[in-house]
């Protein structure tokens, strides 16, 4: 059986859920040395006094090193001065110093301790932090349902942390049930207070058209947004759409190289991968197999299955590196076991052409459905080969012949489809010809696994 070259995906990426726990941070405070020097100086003879605000306030400016040496003693002497008063931001602060155990050994009972006293007066902050361990499960029982709980009363009070986890829950179904107008609600809270993950995941509503009508210039213009503050993610969608081009957007390689890199400079895997692609490919820049091969030793090293079925096709192929079926079979392993239907095609044709491995056309075939099932035209291509040719099952051709011609029409379909089609419709006699028709239709219509395994019973 033939084995098949598979398109490289580029990964859009949704910015994911909660953020670590989070102090409260002063808000009223303007930057720069000489304004962060005037605080200083004010909070100090306040502190002197006993007040609780400002024993919170200073305890943050030792924590993160903000016009005073990082001492993360001071700071919980000083949260711990604060939360004696009863201040829910001193408490709430003292509770992050055991969670992260700065200061003080990790302690996540008395984290939770400090959070439930600060949230029982209605400290935003300590709400979000609750939601947080109980939609990780650390600290408290894994319970999506009651963090959502306490995200809704965090963000109820503005806070943009709290906006945007609620946004993601709604988009996702996590712990609420899926709601494209309740995530994009929230989505917008957290953005208009200017928060990357939130304008990045705006972008992927606007993308996908979900909850809004589909608009590339919006997704665009929100991706860029997020971009220009640091997003990783955001960057990486951006130059997927420069890399494709879409609704009027034209293709645009330049650019694309150019978010992919500064995605990449800050060691994304998905925006490695993608830039990788580019390197290989020659697209915006001169082709280069060594700095390809680099960028997905590096996603891989990251355990991103895109870029390890990439390093298993280069190894099985001997492209930008020396042939080895061993280093094939290892990273098209890798990455099967994260379900990337392109490195279980790969896996697959080495078993059923015994690259590498003992020759095994049932493992072949497991592996083929397993990565039609996530996406893999290829691996439809191959069980396609298998029904016409008779491997494992009698043979069909008009079957097989039938699922390679749907496989051809697909927008990601493998370089070979279309050859593969013509091929086979050469050795089909006119009563198997007659057949076709109908059975293209159905497989368009339907699981066109489903009617080729419907056809094999019958």
């Amino acid at each position: 059986m033939g084995k098949v070259m598979f398109a490289i995906a580029a990964a859009i990426a949704l910015s994911g859920c909660a953020s670590s726990p989070v102090q409260s941070v002063p808000t009223d405070v303007e930057n720069g040395p000489g304004h962060v020097a005037a605080e200083l100086k004010r909070l100090e003879p306040l502190v002197a006094k006993g007040d609780a605000e400002a024993e919170y306030r200073l305890g943050h400016m030792y924590s993160h090193g903000e016009g005073v040496p990082k001492d993360a003693a001071k700071a919980l002497v000083l949260y711990r001065a604060s939360a004696a008063q009863g201040d829910a931001d001193g408490e709430n602060a003292l509770g992050v110093s055991y969670y992260k155990g700065e200061g003080v050994p990790e302690d996540l009972d008395q984290a939770i301790a400090h959070y439930w006293q600060a949230a029982a007066q209605g400290n935003a902050k300590a709400e979000y932090n609750l939601g947080f361990n109980y939609l990780r499960g650390t600290g408290l029982p894994l319970d999506p349902t009651e963090a959502a709980k306490w995200f809704k009363l965090s963000a109820a009070q503005g806070y943009v942390l709290a906006e945007y986890q609620l946004g993601w829950m709604y988009d996702e179904g996590v712990g609420v049930e899926r709601d494209n107008t309740l995530a994009l609600k929230w989505y917008r809270a957290a953005a208009a207070q200017g928060d990357p993950d939130a304008e990045n995941n705006l972008g992927l509503m606007y993308d996908d058209g979900r909850g809004v009508p589909r608009s590339v210039e919006q997704a665009m213009a929100w991706y860029r947004q997020a971009a220009q503050k640091g997003s990783v993610k955001a960057m990486n969608n951006l130059a997927i759409v420069y890399r494709f081009g879409d609704q009027g957007q034209p293709t645009d390689y330049g650019q694309a190289v150019f978010w992919y890199s500064k995605s990449a400079e800050q060691d994304n895997s998905k925006a490695e991968n993608n830039l990788g692609v580019m390197y290989e490919e020659g697209l915006g820049v001169a082709k280069d197999m060594q700095r390809a091969v680099a960028l997905y030793r590096s996603a891989a090293a990251q355990s991103y299955g895109e870029a390890q079925a990439n390093l298993g096709r280069l190894y099985e192929y001997g492209i930008g590196v020396e042939r080895d079926y061993a280093q094939a079979f290892r990273w098209y392993s890798a990455g099967a076991k994260q379900g990337v239907g392109s490195a279980e095609n790969g896996l697959g044709a080495m078993y059923a052409n015994g690259e590498g491995v003992a020759k095994n056309e049932v493992a072949a075939e497991k592996l083929f459905r397993s990565a039609a099932a996530h996406g893999s035209s290829g691996g439809l291509l191959n069980i396609a080969k298998a029904y016409f040719v008779g491997v494992n099952h009698p043979a069909n051709p008009a079957a097989g012949y039938a699922l390679a011609y749907v496989v051809a029409d697909m927008k990601d379909a493998p370089s070979d489809a279309a050859s593969v089609r013509d091929s086979m419709r050469k050795e089909l006699n006119a009563e198997q010809l007659a057949k076709i028709t109908g059975l293209i239709e159905r497989m368009r219509q339907q699981d066109p696994l489903a009617v080729l395994d419907g056809e094999a019973r019958n």
